[in-house]
């Protein structure tokens, strides 16, 4: 059991800036130490190298703080209005060890966090965990896995019970649509043309709530491209016998996408791969062939971005434009 320090919300306020500047020289020094849970977030660690990075103890050390800055005589989970003075600093210490992948040091700090109720906790906890799920399965398919559909379900709770704690959080909303889309798509086609109107609902949310939230914004652009390049026999199923309305057209998509890239430029592979994608299904090659190229170039920073690469290269060789 790790010891909780008693004190004010200014003095974890403080414990936590030090906490923040200890992790990120850590990080810096061990961005290669790596542990990944053997279940999901349950069981056993798998040590990916013999130290863990300090940042896990300055982690813990930091969510203690929080904990001891609120009134933990009631069983009750404490508003996060009471602790909202060290709130934004538990936040960026979650959100920079996400960045650094170091999602086993990220649960454990949530682990200490879980007498504050909070919606920022909980979606946090939803990503978290969906990373791990990932990792789990990245050597092996993910269908192969017979209880993802449950274990993701449970990550969908997570992100319900935020919005339910709060509806204008916008970053939520996009983790519902994410992670209601990735469920859907374990339990079969005609689930997954169900949660349609679920994941357009949340994405608009969260780009309503959060005009700046560029992913919300290629992921809202994705749903229109796909619904516009069905296959003619899901397209049969889901426009005829489900009777789903036809939304979007290839203009509104690259709208989203040019939107997102302008907001956060030179991050997204997969934005100015669907970006290029659209101009050309729009007869602009020459636009086409500058964002493929783009995409093709740009530096890869996740498997996601190198599975967009391969798709821009092969969308290029197909069409006459590499």
């Amino acid at each position: 059991m790790i010891a909780r320090y008693r004190g004010t919300g200014k003095r974890a306020c403080t414990l936590i800036s030090t906490c923040l500047s200890t992790s990120r020289a850590e990080s810096n020094r061990h961005t290669n130490r790596r542990t990944f849970p053997v279940g999901l977030c349950g069981g056993g660690y798998k040590a990916g190298s013999q130290q863990r990075c300090s940042a896990y103890w300055t982690g813990l050390l930091a969510a203690s703080a929080v904990v001891a800055s609120v009134n933990t005589e009631s069983e009750e989970p404490v508003p996060i209005d009471q602790t909202s003075d060290v709130l934004p600093k538990l936040l960026e210490l979650l959100d920079q060890l996400y960045n650094s992948k170091k999602y086993v040091e990220l649960l454990a700090v949530l682990d200490s966090c879980d007498e504050i109720s909070s919606a920022e906790l909980l979606w946090r906890r939803a990503r978290v965990k969906w990373e791990i799920i990932k990792i789990e399965d990245k050597d092996t398919s993910i269908f192969a896995r017979s209880d993802r559909v449950s274990q993701i379900q449970e990550l969908v709770d997570l992100v319900d019970q935020a919005l339910e704690m709060d509806e204008t959080c916008s970053s939520a909303h996009r983790w519902k649509a994410i992670l209601s889309d990735a469920r859907s798509s374990l339990a079969g086609l005609k689930e997954q043309f169900r949660n349609l109107e679920t994941k357009k609902y949340h994405l608009e949310r969260a780009v309503e709530l959060d005009p700046s939230d560029a992913a919300a914004m290629t992921l809202l652009g994705a749903w229109h491209m796909n619904l516009l390049e069905l296959p003619l026999l899901p397209r049969f199923i889901a426009f005829v016998l489900l009777k789903i309305p036809k939304y979007g057209s290839y203009e509104d998509a690259l709208e989203l996408f040019l939107r997102a890239e302008e907001i956060a430029p030179a991050v997204s592979v997969g934005n100015v791969f669907l970006a290029g994608k659209a101009y050309f299904r729009l007869g602009n090659k020459s636009k086409a062939k500058e964002y493929l190229e783009l995409a093709i170039n740009r530096e890869a920073t996740s498997d996601e971005d190198l599975i967009y690469q391969d798709e821009a290269k092969q969308f290029a060789r197909a069409n006459s434009m590499s």
